[in-house]
């Protein structure tokens, strides 16, 4: 046990910095000095101007908020960092680059927590990439900060299994109460000289693409079923999978793959019914099997009740 309180700096963003947030909160051997997050942002069709969910977090407990819109060249931030005197900054999916006059600021560093197994998928859509390319496990990694982009030493890491059920949502969600359990842990431990940095083997690392609105776009004359069902997963809930078909927008949020269609005679882009009536979608290797669809203003519905209100839409 800590004789005196272990001082923290904690920037993060989104849902999946709550759970590490939380845990600092929670322990008693940590004195949270200031939550720095990212500005509030116009969300929705009303375009309501919300806070961030680590600022809703930290205002509920008290903890002083800081959304500078950069940190690069803010001599106000650095100068009130450095007056916290932290033992840590820790970062979890904050948003911005740390510059290096802010990295050399903590007496332990600063710690990010990072949702893939470094160096594979170095970026900002670590869960989605995993998805993607159907790997069977993931993970996060904890890693000391430096000026690249994640590609500090490794400091504790933790391999989680996806499932084939598994979307975005809820791979997100297990990696960061992982990491949410560890954390207070792992900063104990460094501050014991428990833990050893380990250098990553840079020639091994990959890096994910940035997701765009477009990359949802279903060519199926380009990719495979099984190819489909992975983007389903990965772009849940953003920015789904669609058709365009008869100049209408169809979301698919959930599809089975079909591999074995090799007497199909249809052409990839065309609809065919298998042998217990489901209406498959030819791919360029293997049948989409639609289960969850959603017209264009229009609420989701089970593809065979999409059907029975839209006959003749796969025609």
């Amino acid at each position: 046990m800590p004789s005196k309180k272990i001082k923290v700096v904690f920037m993060g963003t989104p849902h999946f910095a709550l759970p590490s947030l939380q845990s600092l909160i929670s322990d008693p051997d940590f004195n949270l000095q200031t939550v720095i997050t990212q500005e509030d942002k116009k969300v929705g069709r009303k375009q309501l101007l919300t806070p961030p969910p680590v600022k809703l977090m930290a205002v509920h407990n008290s903890i002083p908020v800081l959304q500078p819109p950069t940190l690069r060249n803010n001599a106000e931030i650095t100068g009130l960092i450095k007056g916290l005197k932290p033992d840590f900054i820790v970062v979890v999916a904050y948003g911005q680059i740390l510059p290096p006059e802010i990295l050399a600021i903590p007496r332990y560093g600063c710690i990010n927590l990072h949702g893939s197994l470094l160096p594979k998928y170095r970026g900002a859509s670590p869960v989605e990439e995993s998805l993607l390319h159907g790997d069977s496990e993931t993970g996060i990694t904890f890693i000391q900060m430096d000026s690249k982009l994640d590609s500090g030493d490794i400091l504790l890491v933790r391999r989680v299994p996806i499932k084939p059920e598994d979307n975005a949502i809820i791979l997100r969600e297990k990696l960061c109460l992982v990491g949410g359990q560890l954390l207070p842990f792992l900063l104990r431990d460094i501050i014991d000289g428990i833990i050893v940095p380990i250098p990553q083997n840079h020639s091994k690392a990959t890096f994910c693409r940035k997701i765009r609105k477009e990359n949802g776009l279903l060519k199926l004359d380009e990719l495979t079923a099984v190819d489909i069902v992975n983007r389903i997963r990965a772009y849940t809930p953003w920015p789904n999978c669609f058709l365009i078909h008869k100049g209408k927008r169809l979301k698919i949020l959930e599809a089975a793959a079909d591999e074995n269609s090799a007497s199909v005679k249809a052409k990839p882009g065309e609809a065919v019914f298998t042998g217990n009536n489901q209406i498959a979608l030819v791919t360029k290797k293997g049948l989409l099997i639609p289960k969850t669809v959603q017209l264009e203003g229009k609420k989701a519905l089970p593809v065979q009740d999409f059907l029975r209100g839209n006959p003749g839409f796969f025609e």
